[in-house]
């Protein structure tokens, strides 16, 4: 029996499209192209989600490598927090989860200052029972010990946990812990596919 309900952010609560990202940032492919890889797609961008580097440490990196003044790659960071839009297919049915009294927790791979913005912009987060930031922890999902911190820290059973993420491999690790899974996409039929495990 589901007693609690698991978000991701990215892609699940919060719009996270890299290159629609970029493609609004400048209209320079070139551009696009360094970014995509050398920034949003760089192992520097892991670390910063694991909580290992911080904003002010990757950004003069970020910089260096793209070959952008640090200027222009402050810019292009308060350019990604400000697209991490709220979905709103998603954001009803947090609504309807909340109306119907589900426990609601979070598990996403985040830098602490990307969190600190979403939760400045959106209060509904502190309708959430609570959750783990990835880069709070120094782990990442899709280890398996980020999940067993979760259980842990709120005392959740995992067979007791409904399990929303975009991501594959965070999707296998979470079954192959006990819990219940879903695939997110953000559409009606994904949404039936969530209320039909409650």
């Amino acid at each position: 029996m589901i007693r609690n309900v698991v978000f991701d952010f990215g892609a699940v609560l919060f719009e996270w499209n890299p290159s629609n990202i970029v493609a609004e940032f400048t209209s320079s492919e070139y551009e696009q192209e360094l970014l995509l890889s050398n920034v949003l797609g760089h192992s520097d961008w892991l670390s910063l989600d694991r909580g290992t580097m911080l904003l002010a440490e990757v950004i003069p990196k970020f910089s260096a490598r793209v070959g952008f003044p640090e200027s222009r790659m402050e810019d292009f960071f308060v350019h990604v927090q400000n697209h991490l839009t709220l979905i709103n297919i998603s954001a009803n049915l947090v609504e309807h989860l909340l109306a119907l009294n589900y426990p609601l927790y979070y598990l996403t791979n985040m830098s602490n200052a990307f969190f600190e913005t979403l939760n400045d912009n959106h209060p509904f987060i502190g309708e959430f029972k609570g959750g783990i930031v990835s880069a709070n922890e120094l782990l990442i999902k899709p280890e398996p010990e980020i999940f067993e911190l979760l259980c842990q820290r709120y005392q959740l059973k995992p067979e007791e946990c409904l399990f929303i993420d975009d991501n594959a491999q965070n999707i296998i690790t979470a079954s192959e812990l006990g819990f219940e899974s879903v695939q997110f996409v953000p559409n009606e039929a994904c949404v039936r596919q969530i209320m039909d495990k409650l």
